[in-house]
């Protein structure tokens, strides 16, 4: 199984504060490393959760996630929206806007698209291997790729 992360979940993991749901999503993630899966997620999420970090950071707050998602990216691996992965979710976002299910504004980069891009992509170079996102928006991402909440993928 592959499980690419989303920015929704990787924020929660990083998340400087400490809660029930980061122990869950900890416990979670390093279950599913012992049991053979292989972890992925974009390098437009670390993009995405970076700057949301580093501006709590900047408006003065004294707790941070960034070294939370520097160790993440020693335990997994942030795939790079490559020029595949770039024309991909570019043919993606011009089917959602023809079929009226955009993802997000016209003027706005659509994270989402670009994540589901990398899911087919990996889908494609690992057939047969079972590829799903794991996200807190699963009916953006449903309709592209298999998606579901992390609480809902198991092996």
């Amino acid at each position: 199984m592959i499980v690419l992360l989303d920015s929704g979940v990787i924020g929660n993991i990083c998340n400087p504060n400490p809660s029930l749901i980061r122990r869950q999503l900890d416990n979670w993630l390093f279950g599913l490393m012992a049991r053979g899966a292989y972890i992925a997620s974009s390098t437009i999420c670390d993009f995405e959760v970076r700057r949301s970090l580093k501006l709590s950071e900047i408006q003065g707050s004294t707790i941070t996630g960034i070294p939370d998602l520097d160790y993440l990216a020693t335990l997994i691996d942030f795939i790079p929206v490559d020029l595949e992965i770039s024309r991909l979710a570019g043919e993606l976002w011009a089917l959602a806007r023809r079929d009226g299910i955009s993802t997000a504004a016209n003027e706005r980069l659509d994270a989402d698209l670009i994540i589901c891009a990398t899911c087919q992509s990996l889908a494609q170079n690992y057939p047969g291997r079972n590829v799903i996102v794991a996200t807190t928006n699963v009916k953006h991402l449903s309709r592209f790729v298999t998606a579901a909440t992390w609480q809902e993928i198991m092996i």
